[in-house]
């Protein structure tokens, strides 16, 4: 690229880039910290979660239902979320990402109990008047140890026992 409109244009991708990298910080960061309304914000309104075709959550308010639930994140004594090798493809108001994940999930009966997870976060993210939201937050698992994680199991709405 050459010439002011194509540095101007720069800047702006390399702001985009860096406020939806900071914001695949904050998911992991909100989780980790168990600070429900701040995970819940990382999303758009009509945003979706999903685990593989175990999960599906549908709105904001229903993501952050699950995830503190006893059948979500909060029923883990603490969590480490490892999010990393962001790949930032951005076009216009929208953008995609696909970051290595390593979650690892405390069941409260000791440090060796523990239910622990990895793979990918492949989202879909966009513009809004608040900042960059996720649309679409998709995790695959590739591999696991310990205890199966709770969460990957129970959080379909569709289960007659499962958060609404």
């Amino acid at each position: 690229m050459s010439g002011a409109g194509d540095l101007a244009a720069q800047v702006v991708w390399l702001v985009d880039r860096a406020l939806i990298a900071d914001l695949l910080v904050e998911f992991a960061r909100a989780l980790d910290e168990r600070d429900w309304d701040a995970y819940a914000a990382t999303y758009a309104e009509d945003g979706v979660f999903r685990i593989g075709d175990a999960a599906w959550l549908e709105g904001r308010s229903a993501i952050r239902a699950a995830t503190v639930s006893e059948r979500g994140c909060g029923a883990y004594a603490g969590t480490w979320q490892g999010s990393s090798n962001h790949a930032i493809t951005i076009t216009g108001d929208t953008a995609t990402t696909r970051s290595y994940l390593h979650g690892l999930h405390l069941l409260g009966g000791g440090s060796a109990d523990h239910a622990d997870g990895a793979g990918w976060y492949d989202c879909a993210v966009r513009r809004t008047a608040g900042g960059w939201r996720f649309t679409d937050v998709r995790i695959t698992e590739v591999w696991h140890a310990g205890e199966p994680l709770r969460h990957v199991t129970s959080l379909d709405p569709a289960q007659p026992d499962a958060p609404k």
